[in-house]
C-alpha cells in the first residue's frame, strides 16, 4: 500500500469517527436539555439517577458504533482477516489501550496512528459532554441549598461577621 494512500484512508477514518461522534454528542445533550427540566421539576431523585444512565449508555453507544465502523473498515481492507479481532484491534486503539498483541500488516500500520488520534478527539470532546451536563445537574439539583443557605437580597458569599 502506498503510504500517502493509507495516511488519506487514515484521515478518512478520523473523520468518519468524527462524524459518528457529533451525531451521537448531538442526540445526547438535545435529550438532555429537552427532557433533563421536566425530570428535576418531578422532585423524584431515582428517575433523574436513570435519566443520566441512559445517557451515558447513549455515549457508550455512540463509541461502541465508532469502534465497530473502524473495525468494519480495517477488516474490509483485509487489514485483519478477523473481524473479531478487528474489532478487538479496533477498540484496543481507539481507548490507547495499546497490549500491542494484534498489530496491523507492515503496509497498513499508520492506521493505527489514525484511530489512537479519532479516540484521543472523541474522548476529550466526551469529557467535555459529561462536564457540561454534570455541572448544569449539579447546578439545578443543589440551588435548593444554595437559597436556603443565602437569604434574597444577599451576595452569595461567606457570612459577615458582626
Amino acid at each position: 500500500m502506498h503510504p500517502l494512500a493509507e495516511i488519506l484512508l487514515g484521515i478518512f477514518m478520523i473523520l468518519g469517527s468524527v462524524c459518528i461522534h457529533s451525531v451521537g454528542m448531538y442526540l445526547v445533550m438535545h435529550r438532555f436539555e429537552l427532557h433533563w427540566p421536566r425530570y428535576l421539576n418531578e422532585g423524584k431523585e431515582w428517575r433523574r439517577q436513570l435519566y443520566f444512565l441512559f445517557l451515558v449508555t447513549l455515549i457508550l453507544a455512540t463509541h461502541l458504533c465508532e469502534i465497530l465502523a473502524i473495525a468494519a473498515t480495517v477488516h474490509a481492507i483485509h487489514a485483519i482477516e478477523d473481524f473479531r479481532t478487528a474489532f478487538y484491534f479496533a477498540g484496543e486503539t481507539y481507548t490507547t489501550l495499546g497490549y500491542g498483541d494484534v498489530i496491523l500488516p507492515t503496509g497498513w500500520r499508520q492506521l493505527a496512528l489514525f484511530i489512537a488520534m479519532s479516540g484521543l478527539f472523541t474522548f476529550g470532546w466526551t469529557t467535555g459532554v459529561l462536564v457540561s451536563i454534570v455541572g448544569k445537574t449539579y447546578d439545578a439539583q443543589f440551588s435548593h441549598l444554595r437559597r436556603r443557605r443565602d437569604p434574597p437580597g444577599q451576595s452569595g458569599g461567606p457570612p459577615q461577621a458582626k
